[in-house]
């Protein structure tokens, strides 16, 4: 399970969790090119639900597929894993010499679908309109803003009462709403907006409970950009029937997550069936640090050691989840490493059973008659707690049952439901658990939430191992006191070092997100040699569906 990245922090920035592997795509059943004519038709799988239930305000809690970013749009775009930016209705930012006051300047020449014209006026709105109805501030913006005011038609000014530049790419990402139409809806989370007005590449044409078509916005500041003509959003009741639709081209772009995948979508056509698996924030292996043994480093450098993260990638994630990286960070985000790497992200290699007995020997722990080493008379046996219906964890962790038995250390597995994890998670309550983290557009979003002590218990709690560190804490207050990337870059470097030497938690493979797509139809489409965005066909990092938009084809 992995997290996107959502503003929850009281005094800081982290990350409330989504549930992403229990979302589904959708399927089609039509045709998704008009090969007779000139339309060109995109067909995505963004939703398995049975059928829609008509919510278009961007700050619906359900919001329905396409609106985010297609019709309504942010300021820029933050490439969730790169943290590359694209400029979207703003064309740039600055941050005052005292990092109070943030400037963006706002895009000339932008229309509202409705041919209302679009100005700075719209930003301040939006963002006001956050403050009084705070249920729609997800990112907790207001928690740190002291105004928002537009000082000309192109320009807009934040002001803050403390210094968190980390809070940057969530108002990059929040969504802008046209001040004309939402000044009279009240309550925008509560808005069905049946007719949605925004300045995107696309515009709702029908809505009915079985599909959501829209159509090329003519009036988009980047026409000429925006090759789809027609987008179909069809809903259906399973990921079977999807990747069914996908493997016979009846859709061109989705995001479902099946061990079947290979076989039953890609091997079809392998000549334009892809999957574009996106590595975004490890899954871990969470130690309960409060406990004796845990707590101590050889017993969980001698745990990671024994690990056969190979065999669960293979056997446990069907090959679609590779090894992770010591330092906590991910494929794509070489430019953090501390540079005794060279630029190479190092792996964890093959499990090593003789390494993790050397550590526990000079370490004190001796061997019992039943193979498992204890001191003090403690034996290293631990429960991990994990979902039972998670049932690739489960596989994983089987695995990881059998390589530590190999290594004199006796891991059970504990089997609760979703709830039961999530409350336990949060209180402490476990010894060992497996759970996907937070991520966001640089590894701060991943080391924060899950290392700054401030984050330890209570139901929203997110440090779940308990690690509390003052060097830990202080360097994550530094990179949020500074925008300089270079100052934030080094914090980076000290923190993944932190974790590759300290294992507050042990990394075990790379979490994804899920993309499937076809060049039957459409060229363009992100890949790992050009990830412009990370690609699935539900809404993740504000505006990437957007980017896969103006980045596609007709392949024909």
């Amino acid at each position: 399970m992995t997290s996107g990245f959502v503003r929850s922090r009281f005094g800081g920035t982290a990350v409330t969790l989504l549930a992403l592997f229990a979302l589904s795509l959708a399927a089609c059943g039509t045709n998704n090119q008009n090969n007779t004519g000139s339309t060109h038709v995109l067909t995505a799988l963004g939703f398995v639900g049975g059928s829609f239930t008509q919510n278009m305000s961007p700050y619906s809690p359900n919001v329905n597929v396409g609106i985010l970013s297609l019709v309504y749009e942010n300021l820029e775009y933050v490439n969730g894993v790169t943290g590359q930016e694209t400029p979207v209705l703003a064309t740039g930012h600055q941050y005052s010499a005292d990092n109070k006051s943030l400037t963006f300047n706002i895009r000339q020449g932008v229309q509202w679908s409705d041919g209302q014209p679009f100005s700075a006026n719209d930003v301040a709105f939006t963002f006001n309109l956050l403050k009084q109805y705070p249920g729609a501030d997800g990112s907790g913006l207001w928690q740190h803003l002291t105004s928002v005011t537009a000082s000309d038609a192109n320009t807009v000014v934040m002001t803050f009462k403390d210094v968190d530049t980390a809070l940057l790419p969530f108002i990059e990402g929040t969504y802008i709403v046209p001040q004309h139409l939402f000044a009279s809806v009240g309550d925008p989370t509560q808005y069905i907006n049946a007719q949605p007005v925004g300045t995107g590449p696309m515009m709702l044409k029908s809505f009915n409970a079985q599909q959501i078509t829209y159509v090329k916005n003519p009036k988009f500041w980047d026409a000429s950009q925006v090759k789809v003509d027609e987008l179909d959003y069809p809903a259906v009741n399973s990921n079977g029937s999807a990747i069914l639709k996908l493997a016979s081209h009846q859709a061109d772009w989705a995001g479902v997550f099946d061990p079947s995948l290979n076989t039953a979508f890609v091997q079809k056509d392998p000549a334009h069936n892809h999957i574009y698996m996106v590595p975004v924030v490890p899954v871990m292996i969470i130690p309960n640090l409060t406990d004796p043994l845990l707590s101590q480093l050889p017993v969980r450098q001698a745990i990671s050691a024994a690990l056969d993260r190979q065999q669960m990638s293979v056997s446990g994630e069907a090959g679609l989840e590779q090894v992770a990286s010591p330092t906590g960070l991910i494929p794509g985000q070489e430019a953090y490493l501390d540079p005794k790497y060279n630029g190479s992200l190092p792996t964890y290699g093959a499990a090593d059973p003789t390494t993790a007995d050397q550590i526990l020997t000079q370490a004190g722990f001796t061997k019992g008659a039943d193979g498992i080493y204890a001191k003090g008379g403690k034996k290293l046996s631990f429960k991990v707690t994990v979902p039972g219906d998670y049932s690739d964890y489960v596989a994983d962790l089987q695995i990881a049952s059998q390589s530590l038995k190999a290594a004199g250390i006796d891991l059970q597995l504990n089997e609760v439901s979703d709830t039961d994890f999530h409350n336990d998670r949060a209180m402490g309550n476990f010894q060992l658990l497996m759970s996907g983290g937070f991520f966001g557009p640089t590894p701060y979003y991943y080391f924060e939430p899950l290392l700054h002590s401030t984050h330890i218990g209570g139901a929203n709690g997110t440090d779940w191992s308990q690690w509390k560190d003052a060097t830990t804490d202080s360097l994550l207050n530094q990179y949020s006191a500074t925008s300089d990337p270079a100052q934030q870059k080094q914090i980076i470097q000290q923190l993944s070092n932190i974790m590759a030497t300290q294992l507050p938690v042990i990394p075990v493979l790379d979490a994804i997100q899920f993309f499937e797509y076809t060049t039957t139809n459409w060229t363009g489409w992100p890949t790992p040699q050009n990830p412009y965005a990370i690609g699935s066909a539900y809404s993740l990092a504000a505006g990437d569906n957007e980017q896969v938009i103006l980045h596609l084809t007709p392949a024909s």
